[in-house]
Protein backbone atom coordinates (compact mmCIF):
# COMPACT_ATOMS: atom_id res chain seq x y z
CA UNK A 1 0.00 0.00 0.00
CA UNK A 2 1.03 3.61 -0.41
CA UNK A 3 -0.08 6.99 0.85
CA UNK A 4 -0.87 9.56 -1.83
CA UNK A 5 -1.08 13.24 -0.88
CA UNK A 6 -2.36 15.88 -3.34
CA UNK A 7 -1.66 19.58 -2.83
CA UNK A 8 -2.67 22.91 -4.30
CA UNK A 9 -0.04 25.59 -4.91
CA UNK A 10 -1.07 29.26 -5.18
CA UNK A 11 0.83 32.46 -5.93
CA UNK A 12 -0.13 35.99 -5.01
CA UNK A 13 0.05 38.22 -8.08
CA UNK A 14 -0.95 41.22 -6.00
CA UNK A 15 0.61 42.48 -2.80
CA UNK A 16 0.38 41.62 0.86
CA UNK A 17 -2.15 44.46 1.26
CA UNK A 18 -4.15 43.67 -1.89
CA UNK A 19 -3.68 39.99 -2.65
CA UNK A 20 -4.66 38.44 -6.00
CA UNK A 21 -4.24 34.68 -5.64
CA UNK A 22 -3.81 32.40 -8.66
CA UNK A 23 -3.98 28.62 -8.52
CA UNK A 24 -0.82 27.23 -10.11
CA UNK A 25 -1.14 23.46 -9.87
CA UNK A 26 0.24 21.39 -7.06
CA UNK A 27 2.23 18.31 -6.18
CA UNK A 28 1.61 14.63 -5.71
CA UNK A 29 3.50 13.24 -2.69
CA UNK A 30 3.84 9.48 -2.23
CA UNK A 31 4.91 7.39 0.76
CA UNK A 32 5.55 3.87 -0.54
CA UNK A 33 5.56 0.42 1.06
CA UNK A 34 3.16 1.01 3.92
CA UNK A 35 2.35 -1.99 6.06
CA UNK A 36 -1.26 -2.57 7.23
CA UNK A 37 -0.58 -1.10 10.70
CA UNK A 38 0.85 2.11 9.21
CA UNK A 39 -2.10 2.42 6.83
CA UNK A 40 -4.56 1.93 9.70
CA UNK A 41 -2.76 4.56 11.80
CA UNK A 42 -3.03 7.06 8.93
CA UNK A 43 -6.72 6.29 8.46
CA UNK A 44 -7.34 6.70 12.20
CA UNK A 45 -5.14 9.69 13.01
CA UNK A 46 -4.45 11.47 9.71
CA UNK A 47 -1.09 12.84 8.65
CA UNK A 48 -0.36 15.72 11.05
CA UNK A 49 3.45 15.51 10.76
CA UNK A 50 3.46 15.39 6.96
CA UNK A 51 0.88 18.18 6.89
CA UNK A 52 3.18 20.36 9.03
CA UNK A 53 6.12 19.59 6.74
CA UNK A 54 4.30 20.15 3.43
CA UNK A 55 1.91 23.02 4.09
CA UNK A 56 2.98 26.66 4.30
CA UNK A 57 1.60 30.12 3.65
CA UNK A 58 3.27 33.48 3.32
CA UNK A 59 2.30 36.79 1.70
CA UNK A 60 3.30 35.64 -1.79
CA UNK A 61 2.65 31.88 -2.02
CA UNK A 62 1.11 28.91 -0.29
CA UNK A 63 0.79 25.16 -0.60
CA UNK A 64 -1.86 23.14 1.18
CA UNK A 65 -3.11 19.56 1.15
CA UNK A 66 -6.36 19.02 -0.75
CA UNK A 67 -6.62 15.25 -0.34
CA UNK A 68 -4.82 12.18 0.91
CA UNK A 69 -5.64 8.52 0.54
CA UNK A 70 -4.24 5.01 0.90
CA UNK A 71 -4.09 3.06 -2.38
CA UNK A 72 -2.62 -0.21 -3.61
CA UNK A 73 1.05 -0.19 -4.61
CA UNK A 74 0.22 -0.57 -8.31
CA UNK A 75 -2.39 2.24 -8.41
CA UNK A 76 -1.70 4.98 -10.95
CA UNK A 77 -1.80 8.25 -9.02
CA UNK A 78 -0.61 10.86 -11.52
CA UNK A 79 -0.12 11.34 -15.24
CA UNK A 80 2.99 9.77 -16.78
CA UNK A 81 4.47 13.21 -17.53
CA UNK A 82 4.31 14.26 -13.87
CA UNK A 83 7.14 13.72 -11.38
CA UNK A 84 5.67 12.84 -7.99
CA UNK A 85 7.57 13.66 -4.82
CA UNK A 86 8.58 10.39 -3.17
CA UNK A 87 8.78 10.66 0.63
CA UNK A 88 10.73 8.31 2.86
CA UNK A 89 11.64 8.13 6.54
CA UNK A 90 15.46 8.03 6.74
CA UNK A 91 17.70 8.53 9.77
CA UNK A 92 14.82 9.90 11.87
CA UNK A 93 13.72 12.52 9.33
CA UNK A 94 11.49 12.82 6.28
CA UNK A 95 13.38 12.94 2.99
CA UNK A 96 11.84 13.92 -0.36
CA UNK A 97 12.98 12.95 -3.87
CA UNK A 98 11.87 13.77 -7.37
CA UNK A 99 13.13 12.10 -10.51
CA UNK A 100 12.62 13.98 -13.76
CA UNK A 101 13.13 11.93 -16.90
CA UNK A 102 14.34 12.92 -20.37
CA UNK A 103 12.31 15.61 -22.13
CA UNK A 104 10.43 16.58 -18.97
CA UNK A 105 13.68 17.79 -17.40
CA UNK A 106 14.96 19.22 -20.72
CA UNK A 107 18.03 17.02 -20.44
CA UNK A 108 20.53 16.49 -23.20
CA UNK A 109 21.84 13.15 -24.28
CA UNK A 110 23.34 11.06 -22.62
CA UNK A 111 21.65 12.32 -19.41
CA UNK A 112 18.47 10.35 -18.78
CA UNK A 113 17.27 11.72 -15.43
CA UNK A 114 17.69 14.51 -12.89
CA UNK A 115 17.30 13.48 -9.25
CA UNK A 116 16.55 16.12 -6.62
CA UNK A 117 16.68 15.16 -2.94
CA UNK A 118 16.08 17.23 0.20
CA UNK A 119 15.30 16.95 3.88
CA UNK A 120 11.82 18.20 4.75
CA UNK A 121 11.56 20.85 7.45
CA UNK A 122 8.47 22.47 8.92
CA UNK A 123 6.31 24.80 6.82
CA UNK A 124 7.58 23.56 3.46
CA UNK A 125 11.21 24.45 4.15
CA UNK A 126 13.87 22.37 2.40
CA UNK A 127 17.31 21.54 3.80
CA UNK A 128 20.30 19.64 2.44
CA UNK A 129 19.11 20.06 -1.15
CA UNK A 130 21.16 17.94 -3.58
CA UNK A 131 20.81 17.40 -7.32
CA UNK A 132 22.34 14.53 -9.25
CA UNK A 133 22.17 13.32 -12.84
CA UNK A 134 21.93 9.79 -14.20
CA UNK A 135 23.41 8.98 -17.61
CA UNK A 136 22.83 6.09 -19.99
CA UNK A 137 24.43 3.06 -18.38
CA UNK A 138 23.31 3.97 -14.85
CA UNK A 139 26.17 6.16 -13.60
CA UNK A 140 25.07 9.01 -11.30
CA UNK A 141 26.95 12.31 -11.02
CA UNK A 142 26.65 15.53 -9.03
CA UNK A 143 26.70 18.85 -10.90
CA UNK A 144 30.50 19.27 -11.11
CA UNK A 145 30.93 15.69 -12.22
CA UNK A 146 28.23 15.88 -14.91
CA UNK A 147 29.78 19.02 -16.40
CA UNK A 148 33.13 17.24 -16.72
CA UNK A 149 31.45 14.08 -18.04
CA UNK A 150 29.57 16.03 -20.73
CA UNK A 151 32.71 17.89 -21.80
CA UNK A 152 34.44 14.55 -22.35
CA UNK A 153 31.32 13.10 -24.00
CA UNK A 154 31.26 15.98 -26.50
CA UNK A 155 34.93 15.39 -27.38
CA UNK A 156 34.35 11.69 -28.10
Amino acid sequence: MKLVIQTQYCENYGSADKPFWKFKGGETYIVQNLNPAQAERILSHGIPTLKALIEYKNDMSEEYITDYRIVEDDAVVCDEWESPVILSWENNTWVARTVMMGDEAMLRKPVISKITKWTMNMNGEKADLAVSYEVEGGQVFDYKEIVSYLENYDKA
